[in-house]
């Protein structure tokens, strides 16, 4: 079985570069490149027997810094990896984009699917900045007439981060002790001190940009403003806010002595971000700007869930993460099918769409519920985890942000009111047939996660208890 994870992780890399070389090879090669890594994700989720199970292979790599290539896939890397592979094959499948992109899409899958499997420290910091290369060319070689400086605030954001983690990996285990890069090595000889306080800021920074964690979300809009207008770019992004995911694995077990030292400053970061960003969203003047600003909302949620330190919290934040994925990475390729027919992605100028294309709508509204947390679909049981460990740790801080949940409520309907149930002011096409496969496949995924989360929830939750352990029972 470990063999299908390495062909998991590389198929993507192989067919991207495949499809940059030779681009007459098409969307059906790209499609069916993504179909099988989602086949092999959802076959290796399906393997897994009981609690700690999961897939485990290390090869020494460099050996005078004791580097692996390790992978680890437990229950909360493989729920991950079938979101990723599950919106990347949506989005390839449905977006109108040229053949080349969907090459650079395939090689960001990769990097996405390492970042969740490295067990080595170095191997995670290679994933994690490796990401970044079609990220920013996705968005300055096909982006709009702001691309550039769109790429330009993007690259800077993640070097700030960038330089003070690669210190901090480095440090982790000269400071600590450990024999090498390994997780394992890593977590037994974690930090303390005046160390753990440098070393958990030196995380802080690259995680809470790719989070989003406010302030350090300024990125986010005018990445997504920015982007091809078909929402694939903007899909993939959404799988790039591996934020929490690293603090969890990363900078909270390495260094939790640092960790306690930011803990009541990152609790209250993001609960004001989750707020504020709700707020922008319902000022937002255009879709891609209200759902940028509509997912650092929610990744305030989780945050605040993560860092509560409580195992409800813990397991609420990684659900939300791998959630929030599917429905919000659906809604953007959505809004890039509304832009094609539309010609516009502003908020107001089209309006009243439903009476011509009734399905569309029916689509729309469906992940939009999701997006606001509607009890049923999948984007409510990870909302109402993360709240509920938050509440454990500072209820006050959780009743504020609750607000965000609410805000939710009025912007995303309000948005979609105006687009969809006005007076009409112009006729445009209902779903296509792919489009139908497209809408079908969200719909599915997103009620089944909603509808039965525990086949989620039973294999985070132990992980989550162990780390709340390790904090002590949380804040």
């Amino acid at each position: 079985m470990d063999a299908l994870v390495h062909a998991g992780l590389f198929l993507p890399l192989l067919a991207g570069i495949a499809l940059l070389i030779w681009p007459s090879l098409g969307r059906t090669f790209a499609v069916a490149a993504a179909g099988v890594t989602f086949l092999l994700a959802a076959w290796l989720f399906a393997g897994l027997q009981g609690e700690g199970a999961g897939y485990a292979s290390q090869t020494l790599l460099l050996e005078p810094i004791q580097m692996y290539y390790a992978l680890s896939l437990d229950g909360v890397g493989l729920m991950l990896w079938l979101a990723v592979s599950l919106t990347t094959l949506l989005a390839l499948y449905v977006a109108q984009v040229p053949t080349r992109m969907l090459g650079w899409a395939l090689l960001m899958e990769t990097g996405l699917l390492g970042i969740f499997a490295a067990a080595d420290l170095v191997l995670f910091y290679v994933f994690f900045e490796a990401t970044l290369i079609p990220a920013l060319l996705m968005l300055g070689l096909y982006g709009g007439r702001e691309r550039l400086k769109a790429a330009y605030t993007f690259a800077l954001f993640t070097l700030v981060g960038s330089l003070p983690m690669l210190a901090a990996v480095f440090a982790v285990r000269y400071l600590g002790g450990a024999p090498s890069f390994l997780h394992a090595d890593l977590a037994a000889n974690p930090v303390s001190g005046a160390a753990a306080t440098w070393v958990f800021l030196g995380f802080l920074v690259a995680f809470a940009v790719k989070t989003p964690l406010f302030p350090l979300h300024a990125w986010l809009p005018s990445f997504h403003a920015e982007n091809h207008p078909s929402g694939l770019a903007d899909a993939m992004g959404t799988l790039y806010k591996v934020g929490l995911f690293a603090f969890f694995k990363w900078a909270i077990p390495l260094a939790p002595e640092g960790f306690a030292q930011f803990q009541g400053l990152l609790l209250l970061l993001a609960a004001f971000g989750a707020i504020y960003a709700a707020w922008l969203a319902f000022a937002a003047r255009d879709w891609k700007r209200l759902l940028a600003y509509g997912g650092v909302s929610h990744m305030g949620l989780g945050a605040l869930g993560l860092f509560s330190g409580h195992a409800e919290g813990v397991t609420g934040a990684l659900f939300l993460l791998a959630a929030s994925m599917v429905y919000t990475g659906g809604l953007f390729l959505v809004v890039g099918r509304i832009a094609e027919r539309t010609e516009t992605l502003e908020i107001g100028p089209v309006r009243g769409i439903a009476k011509s294309a009734p399905a569309l709508s029916v689509l729309t509204m469906f992940l939009v519920m999701a997006m606001i947390g509607l009890p049923g679909l999948s984007g409510f049981p990870g909302e109402f985890m993360a709240l509920l460990g938050a509440w454990k740790a500072s209820p006050w801080l959780t009743f504020v942000a609750f607000t965000a949940v609410i805000a939710a409520a009025a912007y995303a309907l309000t948005a979609y009111q105006a687009l969809f149930q006005e007076s009409p002011n112009r006729t445009v096409p209902d779903l296509t047939p792919r489009e139908w496969v497209f809408g079908v496949a969200v719909v599915a995924s997103t009620l089944l996660v909603g509808l039965y989360p525990k086949m989620f929830t039973e294999l985070i939750h132990p992980v989550s208890e162990a780390l709340a352990k390790l904090l002590g029972g949380g804040a």
